[in-house]
């Protein structure tokens, strides 16, 4: 028989997280684009289309330029610190109780994230799903759900999240074909009439959700190229900030610019009136089993940056073993946070802009200001300054495709020209839509192509970097 000293040796064991988790560009990329749309699906397009109407699915410009510039914080921060995250990093340039303060400040938000976005899942199965159903338990199901994946690695919702958002993409890209019986484009037009302070109200709105992209910094140390980084942010996001684009282009064209204000759940009710004939009239339950895990698996994703954050405060990455205290943490904040889905929304679409506005550009300011100036002093500290991996010019790279003879850099600058020439377009639109309607409905087509081409633009950006990668 065992001694009993060795059972109290066991009960000491504890999960025990590789530290050397890595994940590629690709599935950064997947995880940044379920971010930007797990965002928009359950919120905030109702007060859009409330606020800004027909001209509604301009709104997320303003949010792909500041999520853009995330994307270029962090490229800087990985080449400064490759191996950290963002919590690390901080310290690292701020020094311990500087750092501390910094860290905290970000991982309040990010609780706030995760309690705002179960809160929401539930609340629509609760609205909509299963009404008999207890809230409670609903909220508890979703934390169990934390709790699962909080025992794994980053590795692990990023390949879940490489399944189903795909799917989701699709489900979303095909849209208009099983809506083309209800479509009636009148009821888009006239496009870029709506005052500009319409436009800037709904624009500062959406800037709430792309803040929640400020989570990757907690995954830094899995790339140690800079570019990579930027890349993959750039173009997840852009291709998120598309999709819910096209999206609520669609319920515009469908339900119109009045009656999907008074909806709480807009994407919901454009998928219910989906007749492909009389035998696919229920396709929402379809659409929702793809919904959802896109939906859990950026829950999951920010509850795993909440627990790095946490356990980088204590200089360790080892999260396993505090993961069922914060989850159900996690549980009880939830069921105390909102009293009905209508205080949910309006903190989810008027207060999260406020919050994200209010700390995000100063710690990016402060980050970028201080570690500049450290590696100005010390050069030495700083290992990797390069970026990462250099993208050679292939000396065959003259012939062939055009996709083959442009250069990274040139892919780069590309995306960024044709994101200029979208805003050009809306700015063009919005001075001289209300005196051409024709000039407005130029200024629409041009906008929604340029988005599409900054989106294969981007693409082609993250391409040249798997390209370099394998040729070296």
């Amino acid at each position: 028989m065992a001694h009993p000293s060795s059972w109290r040796l066991t009960r000491k064991v504890v999960f025990i997280i590789d530290t050397n988790q890595v994940i590629n560009e690709r599935q950064l990329s997947w995880l940044a684009s379920s971010i930007v749309t797990s965002g928009g699906i359950l919120t905030l397009q109702n007060e859009l289309i409330r606020i800004n109407q027909m001209d509604a699915w301009f709104s997320y410009l303003i949010s792909i330029l500041y999520v853009f510039l995330i994307a270029g914080f962090f490229s800087f921060m990985t080449k400064l610190y490759p191996s950290k995250n963002i919590f690390e990093i901080s310290k690292c340039i701020l020094g311990r109780w500087g750092g501390t303060c910094v860290n905290l400040l970000i991982l309040f938000h990010f609780w706030q994230i995760v309690v705002r976005d179960i809160s929401s899942v539930s609340r629509f199965s609760s609205t909509l799903l299963l009404q008999v159903t207890p809230l409670e338990i609903l909220i508890l199901l979703n934390c169990l759900l934390l709790i699962y994946f909080g025992k794994t690695s980053v590795e692990v919702i990023a390949r879940v999240n490489d399944l189903f958002y795909p799917l989701f993409v699709v489900t979303t890209i095909i849209m208009p074909l099983l809506l083309s019986n209800e479509f009636f484009l009148r009821l888009t037009t006239p496009v870029l009439t709506m005052p500009i302070q319409n436009l800037t109200a709904s624009s500062i709105l959406t800037i709430g959700s792309a803040g929640d992209i400020f989570i990757l910094g907690a995954f830094l140390h899995m790339l140690s190229n800079s570019n990579h980084v930027r890349s993959a942010i750039r173009h997840g996001s852009l291709l998120g900030f598309f999709l819910l684009t096209l999206l609520l282009f669609v319920i515009i064209a469908v339900l119109g610019p009045k009656m999907p204000a008074n909806f709480s759940y807009p994407s919901y009710n454009l998928v219910q009136t989906i007749h492909v004939t009389d035998f696919l009239d229920r396709l929402d339950l379809v659409m929702l089993m793809i919904w959802y895990p896109t939906v859990a698996s950026k829950i999951i994703a920010i509850y795993m940056a909440l627990l790095i954050g946490i356990s980088s405060l204590f200089n360790e990455r080892n999260y396993p073993m505090i993961n069922k205290p914060i989850a159900l943490l996690i549980a009880l904040s939830t069921c105390l946070s909102f009293k009905s889905t209508t205080e949910l929304l309006a903190f989810s679409n008027f207060s999260s802009p406020v919050i994200v506005l209010a700390y995000q550009p100063f710690i990016m300011i402060l980050l970028v200001a201080f570690g500049y100036r450290k590696q100005q002093k010390d050069p030495t500290a700083f290992p990797d300054s390069s970026g990462g991996t250099q993208v050679k010019k292939d000396p065959k790279q003259n012939s062939g495709k055009l996709s083959q003879r442009l250069t990274y850099t040139q892919w780069l600058w590309g995306g960024n020209f044709a994101l200029a020439i979208c805003v050009a377009f809306v700015l063009l639109g919005l001075m001289l839509g209300e005196k051409s309607a024709m000039i407005g409905m130029i200024c629409a087509v041009g906008f929604g192509t340029c988005l599409l081409l900054a989106n294969l633009f981007t693409y082609m950006e993250l391409t040249k970097l798997k390209q370099a990668d394998s040729s070296n």
